[in-house]
């Protein structure tokens, strides 16, 4: 053996590879069979064998009967903490050793509060079924804890209320315990008892609750103000909230309102908002808008609004049912956001946006990079009526957006790499004589239009490839969606790379 395999660091750094680069029972086989080579290897193999188990089940099996008559052995308390040390990562689910046969002294030990696993950093609970979670918590406290998964599912039973309060105990004891904990992971039918620890952890990096819960206004504040929180989740009874490395997610509600009150200005750089399902006006989003807009427009330049849309309940027969197409007014509070680089608005139907609209948003964002506000709709979606059909949202009637804002764009937004949005493409503006010349605006590269085609003479090919090229000369792809119709754009393609001397990309 060479002698550089002896010292401990070198080895470490070769099983530490295979711990990264092996399939979890590989690996275990492989440090298993490493432990029994020799003496300089056996503690290093150990502790990473028993680093990560999925179970408690193995740690436990060290203390139950295995003497001849029954009972437990006399070494067993110290064999469990020699490898209880080891542990650093813990699953459960369920414990299938009845406490009855474990070591009683060991057993008195964790309900009393002992740390037994001192080195445990991460521990994951599914705790779905409380008639099977006989086992205390106290054993998976730790002063070194950095992460806690808990899930208990949503089932609701009288178990459950047991074990919510044990969970409520047990999270209680981390946070007192497990000062320097930095990820929290809560999922099931929470208890407001047990979200109601979360406030005193304030050393959190990162926070995800999804539960049948409300949060208190108060708790919202709280968690708005831990000092060093990079990544928020919360899917509540409402819609959702999520905080991600300098970044924010939420729903359109008071709770999200709430919480963007409290942020800290001048510290947002993406944000991410996303509501649930539920049938619901888009001018309920303006609320939290506002707020968000006020605390982090000198900062904020990642904004994604997820407005999808469950069509499952019943509502009025309206080929589009009034609030749900995003507007001008609806967005309004997002002009104070002028360092904003990149938008997207995903929602179940598209934006009810026209030329002058879209030159208003120009305006809003001159350095915008990325301005998506085109997403596939939902399935039943009528993409004829809807670029057919002038809208009635307003007072007067007011079309669809057209080929004219290409030029627009191009000119009042010179950064712009890539862009989506729905066309009506029937529409195009008059042809300039002699032509206009090409602008400097070169940067945009994609470019996908929400439109409909419904026969061979409603597009003029040569017209749009025209438009298309006077404002965006160097685009590298452009995709046309108009759903789930087999509509082939050949032509316009063919046009438009003609153009500038180019084949059309494959």
């Amino acid at each position: 053996m060479h002698p550089a395999l002896l010292v401990d660091e070198v080895l470490r750094i070769i099983l530490d590879h295979i711990d990264h680069d092996s399939n979890r029972p590989p690996a275990l086989k492989a440090f298993y069979r490493l432990a029994t080579v020799c003496r300089a290897w056996k503690d290093p193999a150990l502790d990473y064998l028993w680093a990560s188990l999925t179970s408690v089940d193995p740690l436990l099996g060290l203390l139950s009967d295995d003497t001849p008559h029954g009972g437990v052995s006399p070494d067993a308390p110290s064999r469990f903490y020699s490898y209880a040390s080891r542990v650093r990562n813990l699953g459960q689910s369920t414990c299938s050793l009845p406490r009855l046969k474990l070591c009683p002294n060991i057993i008195g030990a964790i309900v009393s509060g002992s740390l037994v696993l001192p080195s445990l950093r991460s521990v994951c609970l599914v705790l779905k079924d409380p008639t099977k979670q006989k086992f205390p918590f106290n054993l998976y406290l730790s002063q070194s804890l950095r992460s806690v998964s808990v899930d208990v599912g949503f089932r609701s039973s009288k178990e459950m209320l047991g074990l919510c309060e044990a969970l409520h105990v047990y999270l209680d004891a981390v946070a007192r315990i497990s000062t320097n904990l930095q990820h929290l992971r809560l999922r099931g039918q929470l208890s407001d008892l047990v979200v109601n620890t979360v406030p005193s952890m304030r050393e959190l990096r990162s926070l995800s609750i999804c539960g049948g819960s409300q949060l208190m206004p108060r708790t919202l504040a709280s968690i708005a103000c831990f000092p060093k929180l990079e990544d928020l989740r919360l899917q509540l009874d409402c819609p959702n909230i999520a905080y991600l490395a300098d970044s924010l997610s939420a729903g359109p509600n008071t709770s999200a309102e709430v919480l963007f009150a409290h942020l800290p200005g001048g510290k947002l750089r993406t944000v991410h908002l996303e509501s649930d399902l539920k049938l619901r006006s888009v001018d309920a989003w303006t609320p939290a808008l506002a707020i968000l807009a006020e605390r982090t427009h000198s900062t904020l330049t990642d904004l994604t609004l997820e407005a999808l849309t469950s069509f499952c309940e019943a509502f009025d027969d309206h080929a589009f049912p009034p609030k749900l197409h995003f507007t001008l007014p609806a967005l309004a509070p997002l002009a104070r956001l002028t360092h904003l680089r990149r938008f997207t608005l995903d929602s179940s139907l598209p934006p009810d946006l026209g030329d002058a609209d879209l030159v208003t948003l120009a305006s809003w964002w001159p350095e915008i990079e990325e301005l998506a506000l085109w997403s596939r709709p939902f399935d039943a979606f009528d993409f004829p009526a809807y670029f057919t059909t002038a809208t009635t949202t307003t007072t007067t009637q007011q079309p669809r957006a057209t080929p004219a804002s290409f030029a627009v764009l191009a000119v009042r937004c010179p950064r712009l790499r890539q862009l989506s949005l729905p066309i009506d493409l029937a529409v195009l503006p008059p042809r300039a004589h002699p032509p206009l010349a090409v602008p400097s605006q070169t940067a945009l590269a994609r470019l996908t239009i929400g439109c409909v085609r419904t026969g061979e003479k409603t597009i003029d090919p040569a017209g749009l490839a025209e438009c298309l090229y006077r404002a965006f000369p160097a685009l590298e792809e452009v995709e046309f969606d108009c759903g789930e119709a087999e509509t082939s754009w050949t032509d316009v393609l063919g046009c438009y790379y003609g153009l500038g001397g180019r084949a059309v990309p494959i």
